[in-house]
């Protein structure tokens, strides 16, 4: 009898790691093929590592989705959400290029260059962030849509012109998870993960390697993850 009951632990144990080994397979084939469009400003375009392209974050991500996977990098430079500023990202060239592509997946990565105290409007970001989260799920390909938290903004001493992380982490964060809860899209959080990495970040803005590195990971898990769900 008690043979009998080893090999019945022994049979289900097996089978439960089988499970895993299926739904761990099944989460990877889901991700590999996928077709990535990542829309932001100079963190998204990889400002810094122009001599390195393979380290942007974008490029990285295929390397942790598995094969198949492609990603668009459709960073501008000091694109900004709210219209009139000085770079509008959706006014952009780029985001021509962007309306007419077809992909399966919209990463969303803006409000960095937003939040200066110069012109920082937060009524008007909110309702134009959300206007541009909108327009991307009604393309005609249908993306699945996730919206990113930006990386954190190390800058000291910032001037009226330049990224202020009080502005970005008490106002720009909480309008794109509002946004994000009412449009029902997924949200990456990029600033958690780099917090406490001021090193990271050679100018107090960009992103180097390592940063690139540790996004691309954090981005393709939650792709991943939100993939594998239904």
């Amino acid at each position: 009898m008690k043979g009998r009951l080893t090999a019945i632990i022994a049979l289900v144990g097996a089978f439960a790691i089988a499970l895993a080994t299926l739904s761990a397979c099944a989460q990877n084939e889901q991700a590999s093929g996928l077709r990535i469009s990542c829309v932001g400003d100079s963190i998204t375009y990889g400002f810094g590592l122009e001599g390195s392209p393979d380290e942007v974050w974008v490029t990285r991500l295929p390397e942790f989705l598995g094969d198949g996977c492609q990603a668009t990098n459709y960073g501008v430079c000091g694109a900004c959400v709210l219209s009139g500023r000085s770079l509008t990202w959706a006014k952009s060239e780029v985001a021509g290029e962007f309306w007419q592509a077809d992909e399966d997946i919209v990463v969303l990565m803006l409000g960095t260059n937003d939040a200066t105290a110069l012109t920082w409007d937060a009524e008007r970001f909110e309702r134009e962030y959300e206007e541009l989260v909108t327009r991307i799920q009604d393309k005609p390909c249908h993306p699945r849509v996730y919206v990113v938290i930006p990386p954190r903004v190390f800058i000291d001493h910032p001037l009226p012109t330049t990224p202020d992380d009080m502005i970005l982490e008490g106002e720009v964060v909480p309008i794109i998870l509002r946004v994000a809860e009412r449009a029902g899209v997924e949200v990456i959080d990029l600033r958690t993960p780099t917090t406490d990495h001021p090193e990271w970040f050679d100018d107090g803005l960009h992103p180097n390697a390592t940063a690139n590195e540790v996004m691309a990971q954090v981005a393709a898990k939650a792709i991943a993850d939100g993939e594998a769900r239904p």
